[in-house]
């Protein structure tokens, strides 16, 4: 049947308009037809079918849903027609190119057929290995100039004289005959078109050298500019990493310290329930004797005879010469007390660092950087021996009485030290000294050692 098709005298291009679905536009891709008798693809047919079923076409209503069959004779022509469609765009693109092809062949301008060697420049005409015989052969025409064939002579002829442009103006960059240099552009520099061409190429090839030179440069420079910016991220990572790392031993020491402190505070309150659980143990054990006490002196005034009550005796426990009281009992040991104190003095301290800028916090946690940076480089001595640049701090004297036998005056506020560290614990890279700690010594600190003479000695009897 395909055969029959192909060997038809009519053409189904003809016929594009009845083999295109109504609903696409496009040729039928799986044709089916429905009781009114109209053809449609399948799936757009069933894409139009949502809520009721009606031909697109004709509007023909259909209480049910039809059943769709596929029209074989109808898809064999709609395969025909799109191989006779592809097989005319292909021809018509061949036909195009060997048109252009043949556009571009330079045919000989004597036989009209053959394609051109060689163009004379002094005939004006393109010539065949045939018909230019005579050129190479014929002494007459061994002084006409040959070149490439050229397709189109008339570029080459001057439009004022009608001669053939055979030189080239360099002042004023156009070609010229011999009749423009002898009239028009005497005086001016002139070369063949073949030296102006080969100048042309060089400077061409010089800047398509810078050209090459600089992109390879700018190619160069943006590899290594990728390669510092891979560097920068990896960089960034690592800097992230360590900064994360720092601060969580920071946060380790501090859930560490947290956590001493927490076990000072549960260390005390187990010794204050372990003392009000004795207390309570002892006051149970007092109740009991004083009860059973009470029971016996009730049962002796319940004697009747006089006799036996006379002659009974009884003693009051020694329970009864114990006063309850409520022992004292509560938090505020020293390490507890400590451990408070120094954690608000640590978050007061913090909060003030972080309050500065970043660039300042560095000062206020070593100020022996400070003191480096204001001092500077070694300054220059003028004598053989070097000059101290650190001088050591001027001691301030204490202040001195002005009245003769009175003691030095004492301030109003004496300085104190509380045990800050006593329940941090000792831990690396982890110093931390508050400001008003610094030079500060305590009552025993100042006492002369047990060997000096006049030196503290501990009393041995009592507490030291």
């Amino acid at each position: 049947m395909m055969a029959a098709m192909d060997q038809s005298p009519f053409s189904l291009l003809s016929l594009e308009e009845e083999l295109s679905c109504s609903i696409c536009l496009c040729p039928f891709d799986c044709p089916v037809t429905i009781p009114c008798g109209h053809n449609f693809c399948q799936d757009c047919l069933l894409a139009s079918w949502k809520d009721s079923y009606s031909c697109p076409q004709c509007r023909t209503h259909f209480p049910t849903k039809p059943e769709l069959k596929k029209n074989t004779v109808l898809s064999t022509l709609v395969e025909t027609f799109n191989l006779r469609t592809t097989k005319s765009e292909a021809d018509l693109g061949t036909a195009e190119d060997s048109q252009a092809e043949s556009q571009d062949v330079i045919r000989c301008d004597t036989c009209m057929e053959a394609e051109a060697a060689q163009t004379c420049l002094t005939c004006m005409a393109s010539f065949c290995e045939e018909h230019l015989r005579p050129h190479r052969e014929n002494p007459r025409f061994r002084v006409h100039q040959l070149s490439e064939p050229v397709g189109d002579l008339s570029e080459r002829i001057c439009p004022d004289h009608h001669k053939l442009m055979e030189l080239f103006c360099s002042q004023h960059c156009r070609p010229i005959c011999s009749l423009c240099l002898q009239l028009v552009h005497k005086g001016c520099s002139f070369m063949s078109p073949e030296e102006q061409r080969n100048l042309k190429e060089s400077d061409l090839r010089e800047k398509l050298g810078l050209l090459n030179g600089k992109i390879e440069k700018t190619e160069t420079l943006m590899f290594q500019m990728n390669n510092t910016q891979s560097k920068l991220k990896d960089a960034a990572t690592q800097r992230k990493t360590a900064l994360a790392a720092v601060y969580q031993q920071i946060r380790d020491m501090l859930v560490q310290e947290e956590q001493n402190a927490q076990h000072e505070v549960d260390s005390e309150l187990d010794i204050g329930q372990t003392k009000l659980q004795d207390h309570m143990k002892r006051l149970t054990v007092n109740t009991e004797k004083m009860t059973k006490a009470r029971e016996s002196i009730n049962n002796l005034l319940s004697q009747s005879q006089t006799m036996a009550f006379l002659q009974a005796s009884f003693n009051l426990p020694k329970a009864v010469k114990f006063d309850p009281h409520m022992p004292q009992v509560n938090l505020d040991s020293k390490k507890v007390t400590a451990s408070q104190a120094c954690s608000a003095a640590l978050k007061q301290h913090l909060a003030e660092i972080l309050k500065q800028p970043v660039e300042a916090r560095l000062l206020t946690l070593k100020p022996e950087q400070k003191a480096e940076t204001v001092s500077g480089p070694a300054t220059k001595s003028t004598g053989s021996q070097p000059e101290d640049i650190t001088k050591p701090p001027k001691q301030r004297r204490a202040p001195r009485s002005r009245s003769v036998g009175r003691p030095p005056i004492q301030p109003l506020l004496m300085p104190f030290n509380v045990p800050i560290n006593s329940f941090m614990g000792t831990h690396t890279g982890w110093h931390w000294n508050p400001p008003y700690m610094a030079g500060q010594q305590t009552k025993q600190d100042r006492r002369p050692p047990h060997n000096a003479p006049g030196g503290y000695k501990p009393n041995m009897k009592g507490n030291q």
